[in-house]
């Protein structure tokens, strides 16, 4: 496993691992069952306390990322069972009523509950969640064409700040960053947090690639081109060099542009890698999968 840490990084420690491990699970570099160093080797290799190791491994294996077991120490978690399409509503619901009951409540406390819980302020906006202030313009760009209710991004620290927006707001966020706020949601159906999906076709296409290639990354983010470079670092090590440049740098992104193989680059930056490229191919990579934004549309519809 293929983990590097920037002590410098406003970004805490915990969350540098915790996002490179993603990471790497999302994209096949760490296998489904594959062992992870221990928490006291990483630790030492790494040159940082064992309980910051701790910590993150506790965080991956919450979002069901890793299974921590005594004796067999820290692996990939095995794959999600497939999502139930064809649920049957009547007997979950029946279940649910069960549970209820069993647990010594009457029919008359629950039905209050369940009205004033089906009975909420509609969504007047989406609220992108994430600790990057940088990642708010990939965001933005990718979700306001798709829905024509408001969308705004905010950091966890704002979003902590604007808590009267939850009841009649849709967050979406990822694993990275839900445990900081999750609590102070009480309507789960006003939260959707996003899988790790990288471009399956972006990383397909760099595995690709000849020995020797130069793949040009291009983002209005810099920690998006940090977590980018890593990730391909850890599928392709030293057989390919990766070069990134942010989009706002124009002098070096036209220069880069006459020996890139490929260039990749966000959906806000694509318009500017068109104006350059001339012949060199681009493709553009997407925070969110097709499958996430088909996820928010239907809970819009059905619960908003």
């Amino acid at each position: 496993m293929k983990v590097t840490i920037n002590k410098e990084s406003a970004v805490p420690i915990r969350d540098q691992l915790i996002e490179q491990i993603a990471l790497q699970i999302a994209s096949g570099a760490l296998k489904s069952q594959e062992k992870l160093p221990s928490i006291r080797a990483l630790a030492q290799r790494l040159g940082i306390h064992y309980s910051t190791i701790t910590a993150a491994y506790n965080h991956l294996a919450g979002v069901g990322l890793l299974d921590i077991r005594q004796g067999s120490g820290v692996r990939v978690a095995g794959k999600a069972k497939p999502e139930v399409k064809d649920a049957d509503l009547n007997k979950m619901c029946q279940d649910f009523l069960a549970m209820v009951s069993e647990n010594g409540f009457s029919r008359e406390q629950v039905k209050p509950l369940l009205q004033n819980m089906l009975e909420k302020k509609p969504v007047k906006r989406l609220v992108v969640v994430d600790r990057n202030k940088d990642f708010h313009a990939v965001q933005l760009a990718e979700l306001t064409p798709e829905f024509s209710t408001e969308v705004v991004a905010m950091t966890t620290e704002e979003m902590l700040e604007h808590k009267d927006w939850l009841p009649d707001s849709l967050v979406i966020t990822s694993l990275y960053h839900v445990f900081a706020f999750e609590n102070l949601i009480d309507d789960r159906t006003r939260l959707i947090v996003c899988d790790i999906e990288p471009a399956r076709q972006e990383l397909d296409h760099v595995q690709a690639l000849k020995d020797g290639s130069l793949v040009l990354l291009v983002s209005q983010s810099q920690t998006l081109l940090n977590m980018a470079t890593k990730l391909l670092a850890a599928q392709r090590g030293e057989q390919i060099a990766v070069r990134s440049v942010l989009t706002t740098d124009e002098t070096e992104l036209k220069y880069m542009m006459k020996y890139a193989t490929i260039v990749i680059c966000d959906l806000a930056s694509q318009s500017a890698v068109a104006q350059v490229a001339g012949k060199t191919p681009f493709m553009v990579f997407r925070l969110y999968s097709k499958h996430t934004i088909e996820r928010i549309k239907e809970r819009l519809k059905n619960w908003g």
